[in-house]
């Protein structure tokens, strides 16, 4: 059984889409981009990264610019950031039941432990960033390496399709959980191994491998 779980952060630990939503609208203004509100979320949510880009109005090689924009801003806005339904009691259970839980997120590693730490969460081994929004799968084989690890020994747990990609690229098994940022149809066709609509059934599918 593989005993070290990697987990995502936003959209996958916590609500932050009201936040990226905050934040974006922030970076448009004197940009002559298009503005977003709640009601876009989820028509965002069924759709490729570069028709989400097309929709805004965002040319796709000014993201990882304003990724980085965003994340310096995201940092006063950490004490906003609530945990994801259920998902407090799925992080007891596995340590409970002995797995190594990790966080490895495009998100910044001070950013994340600020959160933890204000919320008592000490249930985290690590925390690692990618540094990278397009490059998670270099983080894994590092986080796989500095652990003396095979990359069956690892479950990844994310939202989005990039991490799905990213899984596929380091031969790890994902988990894609349908609560976070992309829609359970796009997804479900980039194939993860597993589909979870609950916090709750991960812990099924990492204890017996049975599909949900």
């Amino acid at each position: 059984m593989s005993k070290n779980i990697l987990f995502d952060f936003d959209g996958t630990i916590v609500h932050s889409e009201q936040l990226v939503i905050t934040l974006y609208n922030e970076l448009a203004d004197g940009k002559s981009l298009k503005k977003i509100g709640v009601e876009d979320v989820e028509r965002l949510r069924s759709y490729s990264l570069i028709e989400k880009c097309k929709m805004i109005g965002i040319p796709v090689y000014k993201i990882p610019k304003m990724y980085v924009e965003a994340k310096k801003i995201y940092r006063n806005h950490v004490s906003s950031l609530v945990l994801k339904d259920g998902v407090l009691d799925l992080l007891h259970n596995l340590k409970n039941k002995g797995f190594r839980l990790d966080i490895l997120s495009s998100n910044d590693e001070g950013v994340i432990s600020e959160f933890v730490k204000s919320r008592n969460i000490d249930l985290f081994d690590h925390i690692y960033s990618s540094n990278n929004l397009f490059g998670k799968h270099h983080a894994i084989n590092r986080y796989i390496k500095k652990h003396d690890l095979s990359a069956d020994d690892i479950w990844y747990i994310g939202d989005e399709v990039r991490d799905i990609v990213s899984c596929k690229k380091a031969n790890v098994k994902v988990i894609a959980v349908a609560w976070g940022y992309d829609s359970e149809q796009i997804l479900a066709e980039e194939k993860p191994n597993f589909l979870a609509r609950k916090p709750h059934e991960i812990l099924d599918i990492v204890l017996g491998s049975k599909a949900v």
